[in-house]
């Protein structure tokens, strides 16, 4: 079972699994990531009248378009690029204020490299409702 260098058989042979050649170095792939997020929230208008019924009942009669309300949106609320932007402002900051370990100085300039670089293909209003 053993020869007379004090090994198992086979164990100084090119096959054996610790003799074998490691994992290729990685390499780069440029990648186009697409991502459709939905967000659920409410913003305030003026535009509305008042109305009453036949019956007493009180509606309200809204004058908004589309447009009106993606700037309601616009105004009330952040984008998901604006963001992006405030956290890689707050980023820049733990990195500037120092004391990090490095892999958290690591962890957090990955993430800012990940703040970079999106583009707003689209912006739907969906099923909106008075």
């Amino acid at each position: 079972m053993y020869d007379n260098y004090n090994y198992p058989m086979g164990a100084d042979t090119p096959s054996a699994p610790w003799n074998q050649p490691g994992d290729p170095d990685p390499v780069e792939l440029n990648i186009e990531v697409t991502m459709c997020l939905t967000h659920k929230t409410t913003v305030q208008t003026t535009n509305y009248d008042d109305c009453t019924d036949e019956e007493g009942y009180t509606e309200r009669d809204f004058h908004d378009t589309e447009s009106d309300i993606q700037g309601y949106y616009e105004k009330q609320h952040k984008s998901i690029p604006q963001l992006l932007n405030e956290l890689a402002k707050y980023i820049n900051g733990e990195l500037q204020s120092g004391g990090l370990s490095s892999m958290r100085r690591q962890e957090l300039e990955e993430m800012l490299d990940d703040c970079n670089g999106w583009t707003v293909n689209d912006f739907e209003l969906e099923d909106y409702d008075y």
